[in-house]
């Protein structure tokens, strides 16, 4: 009778689709506009290893971390890059980006809609709310999760990048897309 409660307990998980994403493939890229006109300063993470990933589906809720080496981080223009990573990110002192899935209720089909979700960054040494949307498209047990949020620089303590006459906006969207497997649905 004493083992009751861990029968019903462990046959309620597995009833509720726990389930383990297996990421085989995680990417970052980011756009900020610039001034002088409207240019557009874009990057992306250039190692596909740079990311590490553990998230969980547990029912119609979804938590997790993702953690992004930013010395990982490339627009295609070294001398911005050594910029971007030494004066303004400072990846010496502050070597990743963390971010945690707070809020993610998933809808009961995975057909590729957005869905709102809150969580946290930890980015320079600092810990902030973020929020935006995902959008998680399942076809049998391989899954792909997109997220797109916007951060402002200044709101982690990153000075706004400028060069002679360039001045990067503060805002900067962010893409981060996830393909994987299920595991243990």
């Amino acid at each position: 009778m004493k083992f009751l409660p861990l029968i019903i307990l462990l046959l309620t998980g597995r009833f509720l689709g726990a389930a383990t994403f297996e990421v085989s493939e995680a990417l970052m890229a980011f756009t900020a506009l610039a001034t002088p006109g409207a240019l557009k300063i874009s990057g992306k993470q250039t190692d596909t290893k740079a990311m590490k990933t553990e998230i969980k589906i547990h029912g119609q809720q979804m938590s997790g971390t993702a953690s992004l080496q930013l010395v990982s981080l490339a627009t295609g223009i070294d001398l911005r890059d050594k910029h971007m990573k030494e004066k303004y990110l400072e990846t010496d002192k502050f070597p990743q980006a963390i971010f945690t899935f707070k809020k993610v209720t998933l809808p009961k089909e995975l057909t590729g809609e957005k869905i709102p979700f809150e969580g946290t960054m930890n980015l320079h040494g600092v810990e902030k709310p973020i929020s935006g949307e995902i959008t998680l498209e399942k076809k049998e047990s391989a899954l792909t999760i997109t997220h797109e949020f916007k951060i402002k620089t200044g709101d982690f303590g990153i000075t706004t990048p400028h060069f002679m006459s360039v001045k990067m906006g503060e805002e900067v969207s962010v893409t981060v897309t996830l393909k994987g497997t299920l595991k243990g649905d």
